[in-house]
């Protein structure tokens, strides 16, 4: 009697919103499943680097446009208690977060080699050989690269382009942290009514209609904050070299918290280790500075004090691989939609203007979203049967500027898990594995193409 062969082998590499969306789409059409993950949690960005927040990508203000693993996540996650639903972005509980992704890989019997690195890669047959930096060697049948920096790509021999291009500039890094101690009241009373980008009119505190706790957010230009932040700039009271508070909101379940997004340090490459390092410390220097900026000016304020810095710093842009399709920011503004397209996105085009204080958005109507084509996820020349997910997909900076968040994100990741779960069962090329055949499996799984 003949033995069955193994399930075909998928290697993620990263453990961020794309890699867990990944290995789950793979593991759940029959494959093994294994991620590889630097962290010793789960999440990426939105755990380790504190971005707890669903940007909206997944809503075009007048109905959702991602489900699938996402929808399933984000469902959970509000069935939980631990995640807000607000006007904009959804701020949710980091730890709680880390614990499902983590209970979802374990219960589709997903293997996780976290605290560990990718140093090589090639192909190896019909196999892409992949080491690690304990030595070891797996033999995928498959691979999607969610590491954000296309750092199995690369290491693959896949072509990538870094920052933008005229050049080559990266957007800003920033270190984001949690704090405790805002006073509700005062801030409610402190705070006027202002305008940000997308909201119209708000007030920085909210009941969470799910929850029913109270809870502090701020996103956006505030010229009542603004002017005082511009002030104390003047007066060489506050370093940042940011004209605004890009985040302040608060943490489910914990009233009194918030997570903040208020720093800028500017590297060159942000995959370079050393100057990694200078920019973490420059980032850690910026917190204590926001701190006493905070407790200093902004009304319900004056008594918080720091919980915890973010594992990593955050890192908004490094490599993007060349594809068969460059997304591009035209194409985002224009409402573009493919016939290969694998996911939807509504985020605007926000861009951390590097070398300046500025931000720039640029914002589709209400009602329209872009479509992120299959064809920018599968490389121009390379393995074959290696794909991308996340921001380090085909894309020009303004594309990657939109899409580079965790809605859309880990739509992307789900597709090239199905991708690659696809092309490794039949036997072919990723570059041959027909977009039709993706679009049905994320239709039958609860993706939305249209």
């Amino acid at each position: 009697m003949s033995t069955p062969s193994a399930a075909p082998l998928i290697l993620v590499a990263g453990g961020g919103a794309a890699g867990v969306a990944a290995a789950l789409a793979a593991a759940r059409l029959g494959c093994r499943a294994l991620i590889v993950e630097p962290h010793p949690m789960l999440g990426g960005m939105g755990t380790a680097a504190l971005v707890n927040n669903f940007c909206p990508a997944h809503h075009d203000e007048k109905r959702f446009i991602i489900g699938g693993i996402f929808g399933e996540i984000r469902r959970e996650l509000i069935k939980r208690r631990a995640l807000y639903e607000t006007e904009c972005m959804e701020p949710y509980e980091p730890e709680a977060y880390a614990r499902l992704l983590a209970e979802l890989l374990d219960s589709a019997g997903i293997e996780r080699r976290q605290g560990r690195r990718i140093t090589a890669a090639r192909e190896n047959g019909a196999h892409l050989a992949v080491t690690l930096d304990d030595g070891s060697t797996v033999m995928a049948d498959g691979a999607v690269d969610a590491t954000g920096d296309a750092t199995l790509a690369r290491l693959a021999g896949v072509a990538t382009r870094l920052g933008r291009d005229s050049d080559g500039a990266v957007m800003p890094l920033t270190m984001c942290y949690r704090l405790t101690g805002i006073d509700l009241d005062a801030a409610a009373h402190g705070w006027p009514r202002h305008v940000d980008h997308r909201n119209g009119h708000t007030r920085p505190v909210y009941i969470d209609p799910n929850t029913g706790e109270r809870n502090f957010y701020h996103t956006g230009h505030n010229a009542f904050v603004d002017a005082m932040l511009m002030a104390d700039r003047a007066a060489g009271l506050l370093s940042i070299p940011r004209d605004h508070i890009a985040v302040i909101h608060g943490v489910p379940g914990c009233p009194g918290d918030a997570t903040v997004n208020f720093g800028r340090v500017f590297v060159t490459d942000p995959t370079d280790p050393a100057q990694l390092a200078r920019a973490t410390a420059q980032g850690e220097a910026q917190v204590q500075d926001g701190l006493a900026f905070f407790r200093r000016r902004l009304p319900g304020f004056a008594q918080v004090r720091l919980v915890a810095m973010a594992r990593q710093i955050g890192v908004r842009q490094s490599h993007q691989i060349v594809g068969q399709h460059r997304l591009t920011a035209e194409e985002c503004l224009a409402a573009t939609q493919f016939d290969d397209c694998i996911a939807q996105c509504h985020y605007p085009i926000d861009i951390h203007e590097p070398g300046s204080d500025k931000t720039t958005m640029n914002s589709l109507p209400a009602g329209a979203h872009y479509d992120i084509p299959w064809r920018s996820l599968v490389p121009a020349a390379g393995p074959a049967r290696l794909l991308a997910a996340g921001r380090c997909i085909s894309a020009d900076a303004g594309a990657m500027a939109s899409l580079r968040v965790q809605p859309s994100v880990m739509a992307i990741g789900e597709a090239a898990g199905v991708g690659a779960a696809l092309a490794a069962q039949r036997g072919l090329r990723v570059q041959d594995l027909p977009a039709s055949a993706v679009q049905e499996r994320l239709r039958a799984t609860g993706g939305i193409l249209v």
